[in-house]
């Protein structure tokens, strides 16, 4: 890794210009003050909160049927009515500002520690290594290092010079703290347990610090036991072995791939801040900007729960949007790079929140819809919400279940392991059967639809009134999650030999589904009709859910494809791309449209004007600095933006450089995953592809396509090499 480094030549003056450090399990942000250092500290579990199945409301099946009639005669005024009062969750879920039993993930606390130094020390130089996650501060007379180790579950800090003047302070609401000599043990309850245990010693002209936190969820064991084990095994460890080990556990994994794109040696020697500031001539930004993409979903998808909306790293106790996991986008396009960047084994605490939500989602599918099979709405926390939200506009997304699915079958193509296949088949066939008993017959067209049903989260005018109502019979989102899903787990019976009749039932309902249609801007519909939208450039694009994440829009369906190009510049000349997320994912459908120089003007959007001097993403655009909020989907789905300009597989096809902008005329990247269990490495100069390697299955057949230019082969291909 070339580009594998954040630097600044001063502290952090706000949390979101500090440095992330994380195991997947425990987070800390460094703010590397001069006479004070603050360190910002996380769990993954510390969720307010609790298990609660009462969201679901029977009102909702009760009147199903009539909000069904009301939208099916076209009175979308009067059904949206009674959806607002109906077809909601009871509770207020995450829109409870106080957290209730939704609950919020939260800070575990903050860790000041009082340094002899005078603010004008000089020399100041703030870093963070993401090759080797390990953080560091050094002026005058001090240097301090950060690292959180995975093997021992342990944050650690080691400071030198004036090191045992140092005085630690730990602050965090509605706690026991007792502290000893070199000792502060913090419990709290909320309502379930939760420690903070921080122990600190000297040795020669160095203190140490060590800090783990642990709570009682889904553990029989208590969270103070645990935490006073792992300290005494962390303390009794050497630190530069701990430190050894967290460098090499950071450099295999984030080694495993790599990429190199055109930079400047002087730009890239800039601090980062600055860097930032000249991001549209700064094109080494961008291999930095993937680098530290696969860095923070290594540092906080590696527990028991997945990355949330702000991955790991949390300063508040009632989050933005409960930093849950919303599922009609977010948590998904925080794993897009996972298969593509060889980090495979990050998804897996996203299958085991799939896990749960199936689950859960049996008794929310039984009770708002009559139906068998399990769904999940619009978001879920670590129990496994799965009810409507408060209001049908982001709630009625019926849909979002199916669409964690996607990550099932992207592990199969990219592996080729029958094993996630059988392993995930009941989940598979549970929403599958949801949805043959939820989807009814459109009495105006014949067709099988999702309704009542939203596009995310947009409104669309009443013909009628031109009031702004989210509601309809199968908008062109659930269109396209469920003619991917329903062939998927037909196709998964088949392989597996089981469940022929059903297969069969899939196929015949998927048939029947809506087509796409093409409206009137010569737009890809979002809805069944073609509305007019109350926000044309609304920061959801969920009806190109066709073109990406699936495959189901390609150059092979050129009239859909030049549709959906034609909803983008619909969507950008009116405003859209003013979330972080939202701009990530404009990134990818150029990539997907073959418009490199287009995608890469977004991902330089997404530089300049929703990024943080840590390169945090954020949003909304338009909100004052101090109000703005990080998501980490945005990081993440830029990253993957970046993977998809250079490399895709979605189409049957290896294509390489399907999107390469002029900026990168020349680069290279080695080892990517691609589709059909392929390894693929490519190097190119003038825009060119001059070598290429790619490693398939053994006598599997494989199609690569590159400039004018395809080749079919089996296994194994070379060019150049």
């Amino acid at each position: 890794m070339r580009e594998n480094r954040l630097w600044y030549t001063r502290p952090a003056q706000t949390w979101d210009e500090a440095l992330p450090l994380g195991n997947g399990k425990l987070g800390m942000m460094v703010f590397g003050g001069i006479a004070e250092e603050h360190v910002q500290l996380n769990e993954e579990s510390i969720w307010s909160g609790w298990e609660f199945d009462g969201y679901d409301s029977p009102h909702t099946r009760e009147h199903l049927d009539e909000i069904r009639q009301l939208i099916f005669s076209g009175q979308y005024v009067r059904a949206q009515e009674l959806s607002d009062k109906y077809h909601i969750s009871r509770g207020r879920g995450n829109g409870d500002r106080y957290g209730g039993a939704f609950g919020s993930y939260q800070t575990a606390g903050d860790l000041y520690i009082k340094l002899p130094f005078e603010e004008t020390a000089g020399g100041y130089r703030r870093e963070l290594r993401l090759d080797r996650g390990i953080a560091s501060v050094e002026y005058e007379g001090a240097r301090r290092e950060f690292f959180v180790s995975y093997e021992y579950n342990t944050a650690v800090i080691r400071l030198s010079g004036g090191a045992k003047e140092a005085a630690l302070r730990y602050e965090r609401e509605n706690v026991l703290k007792i502290e000893e000599d070199n000792e502060i043990l913090v419990m709290g309850c909320i309502p379930q347990k939760f420690v903070v245990l921080i122990r600190h010693r000297d040795e020669d002209d160095c203190k140490y610090i060590y800090v783990t936190a642990a709570t009682a969820y889904k553990t029989d064991r208590d969270p103070l036991e645990v935490c006073r084990e792992t300290l005494a095994r962390a303390m009794a460890a050497d630190y530069e072995e701990m430190k050894r080990g967290t460098r090499e556990y950071f450099s295999s994994l984030l080694g495993r791939v790599s990429l190199s794109l055109p930079r400047s040696e002087e730009l890239s020697a800039l601090p980062t801040d600055e860097r930032l500031e000249r991001a549209g001539e700064d094109v080494g930004l961008s291999e930095l900007y993937f680098n530290y993409g696969r860095y923070l979903l290594l540092s906080s998808s590696r527990g028991k729960l997945p990355a949330n909306l702000q991955g790991i790293w949390c300063n508040e106790y009632f989050a933005p949007w409960s930093a849950d996991y919303h599922i009609n986008i977010n948590i998904q396009m925080i794993y897009w790079l996972a298969e593509v960047s060889d980090l495979p084994e990050l998804v897996e605490p996203f299958f085991d929140l799939i896990r749960t939500i199936a689950a859960s989602g049996e008794k929310t599918a039984r009770v708002l819809y009559g139906c068998p099979g399990w769904v999940a709405h619009f978001t879920t926390n670590p129990w496994g919400y799965t009810s409507l939200g408060v209001m049908p506009l982001f709630g009625a997304c019926v849909t979002a279940g199916a669409w964690c699915l996607r990550h099932v079958k992207d592990r199969y193509l990219f592996s080729g392991d029958v094993g996630i296949l059988r392993e995930f088949y009941p989940i598979l066939r549970g929403a599958a059967e949801f949805f043959l008993s939820f989807l009814v017959r459109d009495p105006r067209s014949g067709y099988l639809v999702t309704v009542p049903a939203s596009s995310p989260e947009n409104y669309f005018l009443d013909p009628e009134t031109k009031k702004p109502v989210n509601l309809s019979a199968a908008p062109t989102s659930d269109v396209g999650v469920l003619r991917e899903i329903l062939p998927f787990v037909a196709d998964t019976a088949d392989l597996l030999g089981v469940d022929a009749d059903f297969a069969a039932e899939l196929r015949r309902a998927c048939a029947q589904l809506p087509p796409y249609r093409i409206g009137k801007y010569g737009q890809l519909m979002e809805w069944s009709e073609d509305f007019d939208e109350e926000d044309p450039g609304h920061r959801h694009i969920a009806h190109l859910y066709a073109l990406h994440p699936s495959d189901q829009i390609t150059r092979e369906t050129p009239a859909l494809f030049e549709a959906a190009k034609k909803t983008l510049e619909r969507r950008l000349a009116h405003g859209s791309g003013h979330t972080g997320w939202s701009r990530a994912w404009i990134v990818n459908f150029y990539a997907r449209l073959f418009d490199g120089n287009a995608a890469y003007g977004h991902l330089t959007a997404l530089y300049r004007t929703c990024t943080f001097i840590n390169l945090f993403d954020y949003h909304p655009v338009d909100w004052p600095k101090e109000d703005r909020l990080f998501q980490l989907d945005g990081n993440l789905g830029g990253a993957a933006g970046i993977a998809e300009m250079l490399l895709q597989s979605h189409a049957g096809v290896i294509e390489l450089l399907p999107a390469l902008p002029d900026a990168w005329p020349e680069g290279e990247f080695t080892d990517w995953k691609a589709r059909g269990g392929c390894t693929v490495s490519a190097r190119w100069k003038d825009g060119r592809i001059v070598s290429c390697r790619i490693d398939g299955k053994e006598g599997a057949p494989y199609t690569v396509r590159w400039g004018g230019e395809t080749h079919t082969f089996t296994g194994s291909f070379r060019y150049g090499v």
